[in-house]
């Protein structure tokens, strides 16, 4: 092989790599455009999460919601302020839950935020919502994410919060003192 050949595949194989760097940091960059639209979403889960009534209306739907009614009549069956801390309480679980299907946060971020609750609040409903399945006019998917979201909380085995905190700190830790021995050498 002549000079001229080699520095004609050494020019290609250039080539192909600026290509391939390039279409994956197009790809990488979509990625990262897509999630920033489900931020304010994000934002305004976390606050109702904040929010005290939705607090007192986990406790009752988890605590009194089967004590008080049984669950013959499904969700529609409820008095109207138990039907509304049944609604409100598991469509924030499914809207994480769809956050997670979709992508928008990953497996340890959406569990570990309600790892426990999301299973208790299944546990709550889940008679209510079978009953309510059996009416004709009821999707039978509905609440079908939360459904999936419990199951798959319950058999997750990742990081403890505690865990993820402190490999994030002695992330953090590292990447600092990193910066810091790499300026101090210059």
């Amino acid at each position: 092989m002549d000079g001229a050949t080699l520095w004609n595949v050494l020019a290609i194989a250039i080539s192909v790599s600026a290509v391939l760097a390039s279409m994956w940091f197009g790809a990488r960059q979509v990625q990262i455009a897509r999630q920033a639209n489900y931020i304010p979403a994000l934002m305004d889960l976390l606050a109702e999460f904040r929010s005290a009534e939705l607090h007192e209306q986990y406790a009752y739907v988890c605590r009194d919601l089967n004590r008080e009614h049984a669950p013959d009549g499904g969700l529609r069956g409820l008095p109207p302020d138990a039907k509304a801390a049944v609604y409100n309480v598991a469509y924030f679980f499914q809207t994480l839950a769809g956050l997670y299907a979709l992508g928008v946060i990953d497996e340890t971020a959406a569990i570990v935020m309600a790892r426990g609750r999301i299973a208790k609040v299944w546990q709550a409903i889940e008679p209510f919502v079978e009953q309510e399945r059996r009416f004709p006019d009821v999707d039978q998917h509905l609440l079908a994410l939360l459904q999936a979201y419990a199951a798959v909380s319950q058999q997750f085995t990742g990081p403890s919060s505690a865990e993820l905190i402190r490999a994030r700190w002695h992330s953090r830790r590292s990447t600092f003192r990193q910066r810091l021995l790499g300026r101090r050498r210059r």
